[in-house]
């Protein structure tokens, strides 16, 4: 108890009382955090007024994010706990947006997929000040994680499954993180269940079916609504990692198709995933992915109707428009701006991985500039016209 009020004493006393008021996880921990297992650590979470300590474990996370300087961490929780307005649950990411000055991209692109239907699904996220042992470690956006339970997964099937970022596209061989999981499967836990062999299965059907085969079964495999919103999800957003990695593949029984949940967005609105300037230089690479090559060049599945008039209900509804993606970046930016500020002065946006010296607010005209330019070269592609 002493040193729960010890924290929150310096937390009120070094942010001031307004700043108390935004959500703010304080880890902590008394040895340095690991990149390779989870370890014991406290948390407190402070949110409207209300301070709850709990137990979890703890560690960095990251690919190429590894090597910025401000880290995200994987959290699970001692006991399942409801953060904000998410499902009860115990695991959880804080993502520390390093690259991303806005901290917009990632949120923009779950809630805008969700939103497309309820098929699609990505992470509930929100924002919040992380401390660590009661000094200030910035800005993150806190998330769910993606498993089984957020995808609905029915885990008593024997065809229930999950893969994360699975290898089952690339046309040429690749070298898996995992040689011992090579398609990630997340669920069931592969020493206990090993569904590499359905995955396979399904990567022969895709680069080896007949047309008249593909055409009659890939709708067992994959749910095509679901494809469709990915597809133009990355092609609005001209998304070049997220055609062969970024997302989750699951099945949720054995009467259920494959789908996608999309993860790690920040490649994307202007922004190429490393921070560097993409207006449209740098098309999206689509005909890497051996699934939408073979769809778009199916003769009886209408794959490219389905996706003009799909993509004409994203735009006459107003979801995939300028005046959305500006609302929703003034909505993020009401709640963030003044911690933004005080993010940059913990880690300045001039630092060694940035092309430039962009500020947060040019940052957010990029995502607004990029939007107007995407939509009127997709518009000619799909020969849309608004109804007005």
């Amino acid at each position: 108890m002493f040193r729960f009020l010890f924290y929150t004493l310096i937390f009120t006393i070094g942010l001031g009382c307004k700043d108390y008021a935004f959500p703010s996880l304080d880890i902590q921990k008394e040895v340095p955090f690991s990149w390779k297992e989870k370890e014991e650590c406290m948390v407190v979470f402070n949110y409207e007024g209300q301070s709850v300590e709990m137990p979890a474990a703890i560690k960095y996370r990251g690919g190429i994010s590894a090597q910025y300087k401000k880290n995200s961490f994987s959290l699970e929780l001692e006991k399942k706990y409801k953060f904000f307005d998410f499902p009860k649950d115990d695991d959880y990411i804080l993502n520390a947006n390093y690259i991303d000055k806005t901290f917009m991209r990632h949120k923009l692109n779950y809630d805008l997929f969700q939103a497309m239907g309820p098929k699609n699904i990505a992470a509930k996220s929100n924002y919040l000040n992380v401390l660590v042992n009661g000094e200030y470690n910035g800005l993150y956006l806190f998330t769910e994680e993606i498993n089984g339970k957020k995808v609905g997964l029915n885990k008593k099937d024997t065809m229930a499954m999950l893969f994360k970022d699975p290898l089952f596209l690339y046309v040429e061989e690749r070298v898996p993180q995992d040689s011992n999981n090579i398609h990630q499967q997340k669920f069931p836990k592969i020493h206990k269940r090993d569904q590499t062999y359905y995955l396979d299965a399904f990567r022969k059907f895709l680069f080896e079916s007949s047309d008249e085969e593909f055409d009659r079964e890939i709708g067992n495999w994959v749910d095509l609504e679901n494809i469709i919103d990915w597809h133009l999800l990355l092609l609005f957003t001209n998304n070049g990692d997220g055609i062969m990695k970024n997302f989750y593949l699951y099945k949720k029984d054995s009467t259920t198709p494959f789908r996608i949940a999309i993860w790690d967005y920040d490649h994307t609105f202007g922004r190429d995933g490393d921070n560097e300037l993409n207006m449209m230089e740098r098309p999206l690479r689509w005909k890497r992915s051996i699934l939408l090559v073979r769809l778009l060049d199916s003769k009886s599945l209408g794959y490219k109707t389905k996706l003009d008039q799909r993509w004409k209900e994203l735009r006459d509804s107003g979801l995939f428009s300028e005046d959305h993606i500006a609302s929703k970046i003034n909505e993020i930016d009401k709640l963030i701006h003044e911690e933004v500020e005080k993010n940059v002065a913990k880690w300045p946006v001039k630092g060694y991985w940035y092309y430039d010296d962009n500020n947060y607010e040019q940052e957010k005209e990029i995502i607004n500039q990029f939007v107007t330019l995407r939509l009127s070269q997709l518009d000619q592609e799909f020969l849309y016209s608004s109804k007005d």
